[in-house]
């Protein structure tokens, strides 16, 4: 299956928590939307890696995820080198998606910098079919381009970034709520079906103070393009705007 856009993530949730928004709109667009979780979160402070498949799957029905497969990295060992490059590359060989989706390669967590900091290389790398040629074939062919996406867009988690890219997810926003919601193990009281454990450590996700957080964080990014709610992107390199009606809405 190729898909228009594909998320990479770290962790199961990082793509609804990170990229939600987006992804909700491409998806009542028509767009066809992929995600590759890089580790199935065995190192979370709450849930298990059960717990966490059930969920993903739960996300991937209210989203309508087109295709979804996890590459079962070790969680918290993620490094930018080939044992995380070449699973990558395959996948984007499998989806050939137009845009990718990834961490921002400052970000504090260690395995959301580690794919970050890979995700420049592999979109080069996937168009070359000698770097893990058993995925390479059909990557180039006589008298056409090799394959490497068209754009990738570096998604943020937290304050401190200035973002390059705003999306408006004003019209999703609650149905964003909803689809991180369905983590339930993981974040706090007011995301839908998430329930705090007395049985488990508190983390910020999972605090009572976490909504408002996360309602604030995309107000911030909202207010800077005057929408209610935004979805912040970096990129490296200049944005390429093939159609004038992106500049004239």
């Amino acid at each position: 299956m190729n898909a228009d856009i594909l998320c990479i993530a770290p962790h199961p949730d990082d793509a609804e928590l990170c990229c939600g928004g987006l992804l909700l709109k491409a998806k009542r667009a028509g767009k066809r939307v992929a995600i590759v979780d890089c580790t199935r979160g065995e190192m979370g402070t709450r849930g298990s890696v059960a717990e966490r498949a059930k969920e993903a799957a739960a996300a991937d029905r209210m989203l309508g995820t087109d295709a979804r497969v996890n590459l079962k990295l070790r969680d918290g060992h993620l490094q930018d080198n080939d044992a995380l490059r070449e699973p990558l590359v395959h996948a984007l060989r499998r989806f050939r998606p137009k845009v990718v989706l990834v961490p921002h390669w400052e970000d504090q967590h260690p395995d959301h910098a580690a794919v970050g900091r890979a995700a420049e290389a592999v979109a080069w790398l996937c168009g070359a079919p000698k770097y893990a040629p058993k995925s390479g074939q059909g990557v180039a062919s006589s008298g056409h381009l090799p394959y490497r996406p068209d754009l990738v867009l570096y998604y943020q988690n937290r304050y401190g970034i200035e973002a390059d890219l705003v999306v408006d997810i004003s019209s999703v926003f609650e149905m964003k709520i909803a689809l991180a919601g369905c983590y339930a193990t993981q974040f706090g009281p007011g995301m839908q079906g998430a329930k705090r454990s007395k049985k488990e450590p508190l983390t910020k996700l999972s605090s009572e103070k976490f909504l408002t957080w996360f309602r604030a964080l995309h107000a911030y990014y909202g207010f800077k393009i005057g929408v209610d709610y935004g979805e912040a992107y970096c990129l490296k390199g200049p944005l390429p705007v093939k159609q004038l009606g992106i500049l004239l809405p």
